[in-house]
């Protein structure tokens, strides 16, 4: 049995959908936008305790543990800049998932 150009084109927009999918998700941690949602849904649920912070108190106690004012500096700039790289992996990732589902798309066509 010969494998045509559309299972190959179904094969490998799939394998783009899910590697977008897993980028978005592995980059998600670094999101302060994604944490400010998490941390308004953890209010709105009502599950912020002392013992489960919400995700940006995480983020700020994370920050105020450094001992000197250069650890906190680095860290702070340590999350700013994961905080972009996540938003430029983000659009990779959107990119990569529209592409994948294209490519599927144009597969199951020439079926």
């Amino acid at each position: 049995m010969t494998v045509g150009i559309s299972t190959w084109l179904v094969g490998a927009g799939i394998l783009l959908v899910l590697l977008g999918i897993v980028i978005r998700w592995r980059t998600a941690r670094y999101d302060l936008k994604d944490a400010a949602i998490d941390s308004a849904w953890t209010l709105a649920r009502g599950k912020r305790s002392a013992e489960n912070p919400t995700a940006l108190e995480q983020k700020f106690n994370d920050i105020r543990s450094q001992a000197s004012w250069t650890g906190k500096a680095t860290r702070t700039a340590g999350t700013v800049a994961g905080h972009f790289i996540a938003q430029a992996l983000a659009v990779v990732s959107l990119v990569m998932i529209l592409g994948g589902l294209l490519l599927a798309a144009i597969g199951l066509y020439l079926r």
